[in-house]
């Protein structure tokens, strides 16, 4: 006879997870299964080089998730309860120029001013101005992120209503590129914020990815790029205690091949080797809309129709994992207390070819490379005295010139280590361990990486909102088939990195059930 357990949840991804949390938390019997051998999906922290040194593999800024009630106000005592601390450095983000000079994007917004000012006295005042009408939109912008969206024409209407989101509204449909020249003149500050944005895939140049460029300031100011003290993989360490003391169950190594559908309802699942699970109430799918024809059968054309148009981000990245025996000399003291330092160009003709090359299927020569090291912020990461170094290099996932990564990989991960020493001298001497992925690595961690592509889905203004991942899957449940439901980093609100978006899953579940969402929140 099959197990029974009230809810299924196909994959451990941490926005799986905070869907499974809310659901346990209401008393339901959930069953988590994993098809790798370890929990988390993208947010991993592991030991990849030498014993001692954390990684984080995927995710290592938890910025959007700051806003999320999740944590403002630990709904599912993560914080309280189950051992999940945030760290916030003194400086989130800088850029290291190969003139040696840089701009660096403090907690304090008044000496992130005076670091673009050394640039251009008018960019910080834009900058500051910017600012402001950031934090103007943000909390709209924040109360529509953790719950289902309203229909993308609302959406829109809403907008349209005053001067200020019309404004919003016009930025979203335009590219980085056009907002940042619009604003500022100086290389350094549109180079420093593009750089960041492409970390999170964003290709400067493309239409309708303009408001991530408006909201930047702002939403960096009131949350940064804090960081789980142990490692990005500590939010799921709490969420899998949260989850086991209210009784659910996680199981790795346990690959979902079907969702068991019957008479227009989703039932339960089958595992790679034959064995059927049934839920009674319902299934949670971490199952990327390119993977949910093979799971799910007899689903409408039109569905089908929409997956085949969602795109995904035009570049993927390489990663980069040292385990370094004294920390990194940097050029400022600051840099120190900076979280994610980038390395690059400063001239913007030059940084533009960056985005030029992935286009073509080239690895970019120009270096456009971000990196972190734990020796400062988190030194729980790392043996005292040395420091766990990450860094990321915006790659293509598919080369144009018909080579295979894997007989390239050596060459790349090697070139890679020189640019980062050209900018931190006598970095490569220290490397005492190293790991190196690949896109196609990357790709191959869990099924939402697909094409490389961390953030699930390109976060163009035309899959955004109740439009993400498709029009027809944008509500978190899949039309013609009952009780069977969507989460992971293709659904609205992310765009990548850490959201706890699972939250509107949860809230999109409990209305559709009857159930009191509020009752398990407090």
């Amino acid at each position: 006879m099959s197990e029974v357990f009230d809810v299924i949840v196909i994959g451990s991804g941490h926005n799986g997870l905070t869907t499974a949390g809310y659901l346990a938390k209401a008393g339901k019997s959930v069953l988590i299964l994993e098809g790798e051998s370890h929990y988390g999906g993208g947010v991993a922290t592991r030991e990849v080089t030498v014993p001692g040194f954390k990684h984080d593999l995927h995710s290592a800024n938890h910025l959007t998730i700051q806003f999320n009630p999740l944590i403002t106000r630990d709904e599912l005592k993560l914080k309280s309860k189950y051992g999940l601390e945030y760290i916030r450095p003194v400086a989130d983000i800088s850029t290291i120029f190969t003139d040696g000079s840089c701009l660096i994007s403090y907690a304090d917004i008044t000496r992130t001013l005076d670091s673009i000012a050394v640039f251009s006295k008018k960019d910080a005042d834009a900058y500051n101005k910017l600012y402001k009408e950031g934090l103007e939109f943000a909390p709209l912008a924040i109360e529509g992120m953790f719950v289902p969206p309203p229909p993308f024409g609302a959406f829109v209407a809403m907008l349209d209503q005053s001067a200020t989101g019309r404004n919003v509204l016009h930025d979203l449909q335009r590219s980085v590129w056009d907002v940042l020249n619009e604003r500022f003149e100086s290389d350094q500050l549109k180079i420093h914020i593009m750089r960041i944005l492409s970390e999170h895939f964003v290709d400067p140049g493309t239409g309708g990815e303009g408001g991530t460029a408006f909201l930047y300031p702002a939403m960096l100011d009131k949350a940064g790029f804090c960081t789980p003290r142990g490692g990005s993989g500590a939010l799921v360490d709490a969420m899998i205690r949260q989850l086991e003391d209210h009784g659910a169950v996680l199981r790795a190594n346990s690959k979902v091949v079907k969702v068991l559908t019957s008479k227009g309802k989703a039932e339960g699942v089958r595992l790679a080797d034959g064995t059927e699970i049934r839920a009674r109430e319902l299934v949670v799918g971490q199952i990327h809309p390119y993977n949910l024809p093979k799971l799910v059968d007899g689903l409408d054309d039109q569905i089908l129709y929409e997956i085949e148009r969602a795109e995904h981000s035009t570049f993927s990245c390489c990663t980069a994992h040292y385990a370094l025996d004294a920390p990194p000399k940097y050029s400022h003291e600051d840099l120190n207390d900076s979280w994610c330092n980038g390395l690059t160009t400063p001239s913007l003709k030059e940084f533009m070819t960056v985005f030029y090359d992935l286009r073509k299927g080239e690895i970019p020569k120009v270096p456009s490379i971000g990196t972190m090291s734990t020796h400062k912020v988190d030194p729980t990461r790392n043996p005292a005295g040395k420091a766990t170094f990450l860094a990321w290099r915006v790659a293509p996932f598919k080369l144009e010139d018909g080579r295979k990564w894997e007989d390239i990989r050596a060459e790349v991960e090697e070139e890679t280590l020189d640019m980062i020493d050209s900018f931190l001298p006598g970095l490569k001497s220290n490397v005492i361990g190293k790991a190196f992925d690949t896109p196609e690595d990357i790709a191959a961690h869990t099924p939402t990486f697909q094409f490389g592509d961390v953030t699930g889905l390109s976060g163009s203004f035309a899959q955004s909102q109740s439009h993400r991942p498709t029009p027809s899957l944008g509500q978190y449940a899949v039309p013609g088939v009952e009780n069977l439901y969507l989460a992971g980093t293709f659904m609205h609100p992310s765009v990548g990195g850490v959201t706890g978006g699972g939250r509107a899953t949860a809230v999109k579940i409990f209305g559709d059930k009857g159930w009191d969402f509020d009752k398990v929140t407090t």
